[in-house]
């Protein structure tokens, strides 16, 4: 089966929209603040028109979106990316709906089911945030939980992937799972 061509191909939209710690970006990273949001939305939109199916540039798409306060339409962008397999966007989603934003219901079944899956596409940082949340009891109830052997799994692929106070954090987390599973 022959890759995509258009998943490695940097557009403007990544050259104004990369978010620095996706992991999947194509190009250099810009910061908030540097984001000029109309330039980059219209640059999404078009890239998002020409690639349809390259959940990067819906990610992206919805990240300007957001900064720009068009909430459910980034929702949307979001989604469309998650759908694709673009585990950045799933990461983002259950942080969107965490956080309790206005205009988004929290829902801790969608929070654990997009940490989920964006820790089995070994996002470092929903692998974290999943098992943080496990250990603290948010997913009591649900059903789709992941095991033990599957929290512990996640945080031994995220802590090379962190920086020093993230492993930190992973060493305490891997500390609090071993204490919970005895």
């Amino acid at each position: 089966m022959m890759q995509n061509p258009a998943l490695d191909t940097v557009t403007d939209c990544d050259r104004l929209a990369a978010n620095p710690p996706d992991p999947d970006r194509v190009a250099p990273g810009v910061e908030r603040e540097d984001v000029e949001l109309a330039k980059a939305i219209d640059a999404c939109r078009a890239a998002v028109v020409a690639s349809p199916d390259v959940g990067r540039l819906s990610y992206q798409l919805g990240r300007c979106l957001f900064y720009s306060g068009q909430i459910s339409e980034a929702l949307t962008s979001f989604r469309q990316a998650a759908s694709l397999g673009y585990r950045q966007a799933h990461f983002i989603l259950g942080l969107i709906i965490q956080r309790w934003y206005e205009n988004v219901p929290y829902d801790l079944a969608q929070i654990e089911h997009h940490w989920r899956l964006g820790a089995e596409l070994d996002h470092a940082n929903a692998q974290v945030s999943y098992v943080r949340s496990a250990l603290r009891g948010d997913f009591e109830g649900l059903h789709n939980r992941v095991s033990y052997a599957d929290m512990r799994r996640f945080l031994e692929r995220a802590k090379p992937k962190v920086d020093y106070l993230g492993s930190l954090l992973v060493d305490d987390l891997m500390a609090a799972l071993v204490k919970a599973n005895t």
